[in-house]
């Protein structure tokens, strides 16, 4: 039949073999490697991060919407009031931009933003995907947030895997946390050496420049916020407000500090005793080389974004319309609505 019809394959797997290495697609071809937790190997699917920044940023598509500076926008002429719409107009931009002068004037920052969330992908046999997504903040958020526009990659598949044969339901928690950050610390590895010493890339233009991609946010919900700082269920993780805490407005707080969690994940070398009460002394669990600990100027707490869906939209929403309840009653809303 595939010779009358003059077709290229004779089966599935020579159409997925064309598919996957003969038509173009402009992004880099996935690796596959393993990496090994606790004695166990697991296979790890990614793309060289360096070429994907490299793809987004050299797109002549999105080459008149870079921007390659941080600035400073306000709503009023005598520049009172500050306005924050996007990523360059942050405060991070411009701190960060001072500390790489330091150590390599004219730098461009690649601002480096990561997605990842567990799902779901068959209604049986419960298998799941881990996918990685990667995104970088010169790109306007108009364009990036957009599927049509193409401006996100997939960067890699992490491990699924539950662990079962772990029986000890805590070490079965860590072991997880650990194999994450492992298989995240393979996928980022390139920025350590890239974001201090810089690479030269081309835009869509065929500008040629000297660019750093710095880690500058990490997209997830709860529990992938939780993951990746380290930061125990029910905490917030990015201040150190008491879980009992958190619906008050009157309570200090303070954000959790950078360098004190870099000291206590030091102690590693002194053992896990003190390796655990260490963590513990800073509020976050004892996770063995988190992904984020050698990136350069890197905050995981600082990065990390609002989960827009559950903690704005579904909570906060919930939250007025039960306060509104109690405190008009359900007969007086409908009344009114």
């Amino acid at each position: 039949v595939s010779e009358h019809l003059g077709l290229s394959f004779k089966n599935t797997n020579e159409l997925n073999k064309i598919i996957d290495y003969e038509l173009p697609t402009g992004r880099p071809k996935f690796k596959w490697e393993q990496v090994v937790v606790a004695g166990e190997s697991f296979d790890v699917y990614y793309r060289d991060i360096l070429e994907c920044i490299k793809s987004l940023y050299s797109d002549p598509d999105f080459t008149r919407y870079l921007t390659f500076a941080p600035e400073c926008h306000y709503t009023d002429e005598d520049q009172t009031v500050r306005l924050f719409h996007d990523m360059y107009t942050r405060k991070w931009w411009w701190n960060t931009q001072k500390k790489l002068d330091q150590h390599c004037p004219g730098g461009t920052i690649i601002p480096i933003i990561i997605s990842t969330d567990k799902m779901q992908v068959t209604m049986f046999r419960n298998k799941s995907a881990y996918p990685v997504y990667l995104t970088i903040g010169n790109i306007p958020k108009e364009i990036r947030r957009k599927p049509l526009h193409g401006g996100h990659i997939l960067l890699a598949y992490l491990p699924t895997t539950r662990l079962e044969q772990i029986t000890n339901k805590a070490s079965r928690r860590r072991s997880l946390t650990n194999l994450y950050h492992a298989c995240l610390s393979r996928v980022l590895a390139p920025l350590q050496h890239a974001g201090l010493e810089g690479i030269n890339m081309r835009s869509g233009d065929g500008a040629l420049c000297c660019c750093h991609p710095l880690f500058a946010s990490f997209v997830g919900d709860y529990p992938e916020q939780l993951l990746a700082t380290g930061i125990k269920f029910g905490d917030c993780p990015k201040c150190d407000v008491e879980k009992d805490d958190t619906e008050s407005n009157t309570v200090p707080l303070h954000l959790r500090k950078i360098g004190e969690v870099l000291d206590a994940l030091a102690v590693l070398d002194q053992g896990n005793l003190a390796f655990v009460r260490a963590c513990a002394a800073v509020g976050i669990k004892p996770v063995i080389h988190p992904f984020w600990e050698k990136l350069p100027f890197a905050n995981i707490f600082q990065g990390v974004t609002p989960d827009v869906l559950h903690q704005l939209y579904q909570g906060l929403v919930k939250h007025l319309l039960a306060w509104l309840e109690a405190a008009c009653g359900a007969t007086e809303i409908d009344a009114h609505c």
